[in-house]
């Protein structure tokens, strides 16, 4: 039985996002039991409870990042399901990404009342972060390269 392109799109969505978040979670809870203050060359494994977003913004309004990360998914998720037959497969694994690392750190505030980073950059001086932060940061940035420097033609 041959799957439409519209449900083969949505269950490679909902299976990467979802093998992202658990992968997110996993590293998480490894390197919490396994590798607490290690340094690895260029990084550090330093746990820290961030009750903020970004570079620490927004500490005392948890209930705010709560709402807008659900806001953020909510859209993201109706646009994916909107233009399920259209999407790439590489736009469907980058809003995947996207998609993890805010599920990631929104199942951590809403569970903990703040998020978990850990990883710490030993070559410059930068904030602390965690593996959500860097799948939100790489997928908004290559979704923005992508938009850019779109080559493909327009049809009409």
């Amino acid at each position: 039985m041959k799957l439409s392109k519209k449900l083969q799109n949505f269950l490679v969505y909902v299976s990467v996002t979802l093998a992202l978040v658990l992968f997110s979670f996993f590293l998480r809870n490894f390197l919490q039991m396994y590798c607490n203050k290690l340094n690895f060359f260029f990084f550090d494994i330093d746990f820290v409870k961030n009750t903020g977003a970004a570079f620490s913004l927004f500490q005392t309004h948890t209930d705010i990042l709560i709402v807008l990360s659900v806001f953020i998914l909510a859209m993201v998720v109706f646009y994916v399901i909107k233009h399920l037959n259209s999407l790439k497969p590489s736009s469907l694994i980058l809003l995947s990404l996207f998609c993890a690392g805010i599920i990631g750190n929104l199942a951590e505030r809403i569970a903990d009342g703040f998020v978990t980073d850990y990883i710490r950059l030993t070559f410059v001086d930068f904030p602390i972060f965690n593996i959500s932060d860097v799948f939100i940061n790489t997928a908004a940035f290559l979704i923005i390269c992508n938009i850019i420097f779109n080559n493909d033609k327009q049809q009409n």
